[in-house]
């Protein structure tokens, strides 16, 4: 395709001898940040349904792909085709059921077939959740933990021992704070957390897009709060608990 090719030679004339200074400087370790950034806006864009800049979110990414493939071709590592062959046959592999004889009856069979593959081509992983990244957020890697636990079996068959869990858990964090012992406060707090992921994925809901309509809903509500002192000319260090409550009831209408 003649436009990514043409995207190719612009990454590597920036890194050229008359490049930009700047693209010059950069290396794997300086991209992270860039990179995460421009995953973070694509997000954005696909939240807002803003179509015009999910195009141009798309593209910042891919640039970013080519940028870091032209890096690892100045040390003689790999370049842009070597990543596109290994991403093309990974693809294949992993889609026996399309690209080849391999019967499945669902989702579910799909899933277990991409784990059981990724086994084989992953030999260097000793274990079932090896592979899961580090530098994950922590509520999404613990979605990606508990997907991979649910794939085998180990999961609860209703809701109800889900809750019942969670209200386990959260018996346990009162004692803690009884105690006040801050390590086990903190552990337990965490163990709330990863039964509400699994709770929430039991209903096929995504936790983060739960915790995000909340802080989108807080943030109306403040907004209203504030609109409401405005109006009053009042300022909100101004106020009481109580009298702020209120307005945050009168939000909610």
């Amino acid at each position: 395709m003649k436009e990514f090719d043409r995207l190719v030679e612009i990454v590597a004339t920036l890194r050229g001898e008359n490049g930009c200074e700047w693209d010059k400087k950069q290396d794997f370790d300086s991209m992270k940040k860039y990179i995460l950034e421009e995953v973070y806006e694509l997000i954005d864009a696909i939240n807002r349904k803003d179509i015009k800049e999910m195009k141009e979110e798309i593209g910042d990414i891919l640039m970013h792909m080519v940028f870091l493939s032209r890096l690892a071709e100045e040390s003689s590592e790999f370049n842009i085709k070597d990543v596109l062959d290994n991403i093309n046959n990974k693809i294949v592999v992993r889609h026996p059921h399309v690209f080849g004889d391999v019967s499945v009856n669902g989702v579910d069979d799909i899933l277990k077939n991409w784990e059981q593959l990724k086994k084989k081509q992953k030999k260097e992983r000793r274990y079932i959740l090896d592979g899961i990244p580090t530098s994950m957020p922590p509520v999404r890697r613990a979605i990606k933990i508990q997907e991979k636990i649910s794939r085998l079996g180990l999961d609860f068959k209703d809701f109800i021992s889900i809750i019942n869990k969670i209200d386990e858990e959260l018996f346990e964090l009162k004692e803690s704070i009884q105690v006040n012992e801050t390590e086990d406060i903190k552990k337990e707090i965490g163990d709330v957390f990863f039964s509400l992921v699994r709770l929430a994925m039991f209903f096929g809901i995504d936790p983060e897009d739960a915790v995000e309509s909340t802080n989108l809903k807080v943030i109306k509500r403040m907004n209203f709060i504030e609109d409401k002192l405005l109006e009053n000319d009042k300022k909100l260090e101004e106020m009481s608990f109580e009298e702020l409550n209120n307005i945050w009831e009168e939000s909610k209408i």
